[in-house]
């Protein structure tokens, strides 16, 4: 007990007025609706009118930064823009690390449900694999949906939303959204069919272990046969590649002109791991696989280029999307928006200029629910042109484009919560078959309990079965 009692000390009491919430909450509105280019393209006017109503409503019972964050977070998430950030504060986080009691199992989320991958405390004993069916009668979908409120994610997808909460994560959402429990009431399906019900206790912030290091930044290449390569992208971005001593052009130039150099016929492209980076990254890598360059944006769209909102209080954000010399590449639409222009260096091609040498051969696309951003880009880039064969799980970014670019960065001056909204709205020439959702699989395989990039992965044993078959272009009929 002196322990807990000096961690709370250590940590700042997170008090909150409802008069100080509702200033950060109409702060937060103005910011949204200042900022997004198109607030209605992932959610409708109905929908977000709700939202703000509700979180109004919640505002006069808010007594502390954790109940603000309970009502702020869902109404930002359901705005459905992946990159709009909501960052908790530091009291918030320092409270989390000290003072939380968690939910004591691992978790690997799949469609049917979710999977016991790690327990702690009195949980350790849980099989590894068990299903769990339900906690304090929740089902999984119900325990998806909490996770998404807090959870970056595009439009409806939820693939980025299971593989965002992979391990701790649902424990962490519980406990922001809840707060300390006494115990949990679990089913849980053991491996031989059996169900079980337990009452499960929580556990410290320090009974996990430290979570895993990305994996580095730089792209490998590796044969697998004498005709099929294997190219593992784990990122785009140029300050990644920078930290360990690489250039990214130079890179995807060199395994290029290996894979031209060893006549290979078949190519494995893992874009698993790929959350984004740098633009124009994602084109740079498919002009190496598409050789004429295409219009890939139908816009890529602004507010006008001076924003500012005021506080309830009277403090005035503001916030210049464009530099002078950035202002020459876009234009003016009637309504005030400012428009990229169609020119070098980026404009809305693909590439302007052409990449040697360009594979030609067949092409298998791993892709899940971590590829996001510029890898989601690609990944929609290449299911629009029909460039390979897609394994996987729905992409995590949505197909027909998302809102990134610059960000405006507000710390909300009483809860301390920092959000981040996107300012760029990036718009596809090509509709999405699944709206509000991301590039589909031909071949659809998700992530297993105790998989192994590579040596133990089931995604990546579909991509080599069907290589193994004769076909020229895509289809579902290979995925057998």
């Amino acid at each position: 007990m002196p322990f807990l009692a000096f961690a709370m000390a250590a940590c700042p009491a997170g008090q909150l007025s409802p008069v100080r919430a509702i200033e950060d909450l109409e702060l937060a509105i103005s910011a949204a609706e200042a900022g997004l280019p198109d607030i209605y393209w992932r959610q409708s006017p109905a929908q977000w009118a709700r939202r703000k109503a509700e979180a109004r409503t919640a505002m006069a019972r808010v007594t502390n930064e954790e109940e603000f964050f309970r009502a702020l977070s869902p109404l930002l998430r359901g705005i459905g823009e992946g990159h709009l950030s909501v960052a908790r504060s530091e009291g918030m986080n320092c409270r989390y690390r000290e003072t939380a009691q968690l939910f004591p199992l691992d978790l690997l989320w799949r469609d049917e449900g979710a999977f016991v991958t790690a327990g702690y405390g009195g949980a350790a004993d849980v099989p590894v694999g068990s299903q769990l069916l339900s906690v304090g009668g929740q089902g999984h979908k119900a325990m998806l949906e909490e996770m998404a409120r807090v959870s970056a994610h595009d439009g409806d997808n939820r693939t980025g939303v299971m593989r965002d909460r992979l391990g701790r994560g649902y424990a962490a959402v519980r406990w922001w959204m809840r707060g300390n429990e006494r115990d949990y009431a679990v089913r849980l399906k053991l491996s031989d069919g059996r169900i079980v019900a337990r009452w499960l206790a929580p556990v410290p912030f320090s009974a996990r272990p430290a979570p895993p290091e990305d994996p580095a930044p730089v792209a490998t290449l590796r044969w697998v046969n004498v005709d099929t390569a294997y190219l593992y992208v784990p990122t785009f971005s140029n300050k990644r590649y920078r930290a360990a001593g690489a250039d990214y052009r130079a890179t995807v130039q060199a395994i290029f002109e290996q894979i031209a150099a060893r006549g290979t016929k078949n190519l494995i492209l893992d874009l698993r791991d790929n959350g984004g980076g740098s633009e124009p990254n994602e084109s740079i890598l498919l002009s190496y696989l598409i050789e004429e360059p295409f219009r890939k944006y139908a816009s890529v769209r602004s507010r006008s280029n001076r924003l500012r909102v005021t506080s309830l209080s009277g403090k005035v954000f503001e916030q210049e999307i464009y530099d002078a010399d950035e202002l020459r590449t876009v234009e003016a639409a009637p309504n005030g928006d400012l428009l990229r222009i169609d020119a070098p260096p980026e404009g809305l091609m693909t590439r302007w200029e052409r990449a040697r040498p360009v594979f030609k051969g067949r092409l298998v696309v791993l892709a899940g629910g971590y590829t996001f951003s510029g890898g989601a880009e690609l990944a929609s880039m290449l299911r629009a042109t029909n460039r390979g064969l897609f394994v996987g799980e729905e992409v995590g970014g949505t197909h027909g484009g998302n809102t990134s670019g610059y960000k405006w960065e507000l710390t909300l001056p009483n809860s301390g919560m920092e959000i981040g909204i996107p300012l760029l709205a990036f718009r596809f020439t090509w509709p999405e078959p699944h709206p509000n959702h991301g590039a589909m699989p031909d071949c659809f395989v998700q992530p297993r309990v105790g998989e192994v990039r590579v040596t133990k992965d089931a995604a990546y044993d579909v991509a080599l079965r069907a290589l193994s078959r004769a076909w020229a272009a895509p289809s579902r009929t290979v995925c057998q």
